[in-house]
């Protein structure tokens, strides 16, 4: 499940402009000139405009921060990430600015940077549950699935009964294998939400595990009546289709999920599948190789990676494929390398 921070500093409101207009109302001016430009979705316009307040005011860390999040909008994190490092070194209380950052790092993979600023932003608000759940859901994408439940019980202790929460509990049940669990705490989503698409997805995914496939179809339906143009959903059902060799209608939903949103890892993944089971290994492995180049770990990717290289005739490549897969974890990768590759990969682990 992903989120999206823009937090923006508080709006300044000009009644009148007056003929010996100072410094600090002129850079006040154009903040929030560029404000507006940000919320009308300008922006190149509000990235100028926040620096012609900067070169008024160079120490001025509201302009920083925003136009750090103008820079985040235009897929720019790195030039954002060193905004809010300004902004952050004229004022490091700066929750707004931590929070960005960490968002920033998040989008970049650097995982470990993302939570020092959480854990920064948690000595000034001790008591936030949001704070709690953003740790959780970066913890998760470490595979940290101990600490991201810590964090999300955390969350529902400080604002029980939010069905975001209860939710992302229920998903780390389920990346830790226990279905049973996972399906317990869904069925308290969907209490609290019965048309909580997530709550569905992720009932699909359970389905899907075990081998249901025509009620995961069901269920990730479901989600998709309620938000039809979500890249995530549409991805998994293509998913779905490929396990059921339904592949023209799996290839359908996951050009659909890619043109939604062409950063998503797991579309080039299951695209990757698709050219498998048609046996076009080049084409397999490009696309396996395009997931790996983003940030979010991709489940079993090396497990697939491999097998498209081992039908590809090269069995050295998929072999460090497979090792690559078990030092991540992937049972499919452990159990491959074990049965094709030489003592020197299977040492490894």
């Amino acid at each position: 499940m992903k989120i999206s921070l823009r937090i923006l500093t508080s709006a300044f409101v000009f009644l009148t402009l007056v003929a010996c207009e100072s410094d600090k109302d002129r850079r006040d001016r154009f903040f929030q000139m560029g404000n507006l430009a940000l919320e009308d979705g300008d922006y190149t316009k509000a990235v100028d405009l926040f620096n012609e307040s900067l070169k008024i005011d160079p120490d001025f860390a509201f302009a920083f921060n925003n136009r750090g999040v103008a820079k985040m909008e235009v897929n720019h994190p790195y030039e954002a990430i060193l905004d809010y490092n300004q902004a952050i070194q004229r004022q490091p209380d700066y929750i707004d600015a931590l929070f960005n950052r960490a968002y920033a790092y998040e989008s970049i993979g650097s995982f470990d940077k993302a939570l020092g600023d959480v854990d920064k932003i948690m000595t000034l608000k001790p008591d936030s549950a949001f704070v709690f759940f953003y740790k959780g859901l970066v913890q998760t994408k470490t595979k940290s699935y101990d600490l991201a439940l810590e964090s999300f019980t955390i969350a529902d202790s400080i604002n029980p009964l939010n069905p975001e929460t209860i939710i992302n509990i229920a998903t780390i049940h389920y990346l830790k294998e226990d279905l049973e669990t996972a399906s317990e705490v869904v069925a308290q989503g969907l209490e609290l939400n019965s048309n909580d698409p997530n709550a569905s997805n992720l009932l699909s995914q359970i389905h899907l595990k075990n081998g249901n496939y025509l009620a995961s179809l069901v269920e990730i339906n479901r989600a998709l009546d309620v938000v039809p143009q979500e890249p995530y959903f549409l991805n998994n059902r293509g998913y779905i289709y490929l396990q059921m060799d339904s592949l023209d209608l799996a290839l359908e939903d996951i050009d659909q999920s890619i043109l939604l949103n062409p950063k998503n890892g797991w579309a080039y993944r299951n695209k990757g599948i698709y050219f498998l089971k048609k046996e076009d290994y080049n084409q397999a492995i490009r696309l396996m190789n395009r997931a790996i180049e983003e940030p979010d770990f991709i489940d079993e990717v090396y497990n697939y990676l491999g097998m498209a290289y081992k039908k590809n005739g090269d069995l050295e490549k998929a072999c460090e494929s497979w090792a690559e897969g078990a030092a991540k974890n992937e049972q499919a990768s452990v159990r491959l390398l074990g049965q094709n590759c030489e003592g020197s990969f299977t040492n490894n682990n």
